[in-house]
């Protein structure tokens, strides 16, 4: 097998396999509750199944309009999502719930844009940051790499102010891995990241609900009214999980657990699918992380590397985030799983952002036969 299939194949069968588990997560997870709200018990699966579609045809269109296309309307695409990012702190646009800013809702039209725009800032990092990024490493001024990094600290900045602070951590890790497939020297990067942290743990501090999910998570017994009883459910379904899982509608994360088909479809799982399966999610976006990182390699071309190793980790840094929330490492912080929970916009974002390593996969491929010959 091929460099070029071995990474079509790491990207298509672990994308396919969790939109098709997706699906029947969500279904089971979602039908108690859809039918509470709206009379059936398909409402939710409904749009998690159109969305999944429509993340297959839009990475399949990214394949085929190539990287080069792409990373030509980085700029218009990045200016786009944040229009609609900022549209959440619109009067009857934006709406306010769980202490934050994060969705707008617009007609029939509702969901959380965040996703939309850290795919499009690796497309920005990749388009403005690479063609220089062996004068930015070297410290020259350089106009359009520093204008990259500047419009990604606002989109983190957007995040802070709403607050949605793993959305600022995950735009964060993406500029820093576009800049890294760019040739920025871990000597850079580094401290780069750690003053990164160290800045959103500095502004996390200043907003109370953040506090009270620390303190839910490290005294989750003193804490039952608030998010502590949340980190209980999930340490007993943690507790309860076998390898082959109690059944599917059988367990009981999904009764004490408020958003069970999407900030917490991990969980649900792991517990009633059984620990095995649960490996296999996670298998599955390591194999999505390895065709990002073989992408990358196969190129010589910075914008093309950078463009792979963003839109890579734009994809499985929120999947990671959300793995290790609901295996009690990390306080709740409400971020859900691409494809395989019920977040319509994130398996859209989820589509692009394979679809651009895809594309870059097969460029690769085309470019150094070009040289060959």
């Amino acid at each position: 097998m091929g460099r070029r299939a071995l990474i079509v194949v790491l990207l298509a069968v672990p994308a396919a396999a969790l939109g098709a588990l997706g699906i029947v997560v969500v279904a089971s997870a979602t039908a108690h509750q859809s039918t509470a709200a709206f009379g059936a018990p398909t409402h939710y699966v409904s749009r998690h199944v159109f969305a999944v579609i429509l993340a297959a045809l839009v990475a399949v269109l990214f394949v085929q309009l190539g990287p080069q296309r792409l990373l030509r309307a980085a700029p218009v695409v990045f200016a786009l999502t944040l229009l609609a990012v900022f549209a959440v702190f619109a009067p009857g646009v934006g709406v306010h719930a769980g202490g934050a800013n994060r969705w707008i809702h617009v007609g029939p039209f509702s969901g959380d844009p965040a996703p939309l725009l850290t795919a499009a800032t690796a497309l920005l990092v990749a388009a403005w940051a690479a063609p220089a990024a062996g004068a930015f490493a070297r410290g020259d001024t350089e106009a359009r790499p520093r204008l990259a990094i500047g419009m990604s600290a606002l989109a983190v900045l957007v995040f802070v102010a709403e607050p949605d602070f793993s959305a600022a951590a995950v735009t964060t890790l993406v500029l820093l891995a576009g800049l890294a497939g760019a040739g920025v020297s871990a000597r850079r990067l580094v401290p780069a990241a750690a003053a990164s942290a160290l800045v959103l743990a500095l502004l996390a501090s200043r907003f109370g609900y953040v506090g009270h999910r620390v303190s839910g998570f490290l005294s989750p017994q003193a804490d039952r009214r608030g998010k502590g009883y949340e980190v209980l459910a999930l340490a007993r379904a943690q507790a309860s999980a076998t390898p082959r899982g109690v059944g599917l509608g059988h367990g009981t994360a999904r009764r004490h657990l408020s958003s069970p088909g999407s900030d917490y479809v991990f969980a649900v799982v792991n517990e009633e699918m059984g620990r095995i399966a649960a490996a296999g999610v996670g298998a599955a976006w390591l194999a999505i992380g390895a065709a990002s990182w073989l992408a990358a390699r196969s190129t010589r071309e910075p914008r093309l590397r950078a463009a792979a190793l963003g839109a890579g980790t734009a994809a499985v840094a929120p999947a990671a985030l959300h793995i290790a929330v609901c295996q009690g490492w990390i306080p709740i912080i409400g971020v859900p799983m691409p494809l395989l929970g019920y977040d319509p916009v994130a398996a859209l974002a989820a589509g692009a952002e394979l679809g651009v390593v895809a594309a870059v996969a097969l460029a690769a491929r085309g470019s150094r036969e070009a040289e060959r010959a």
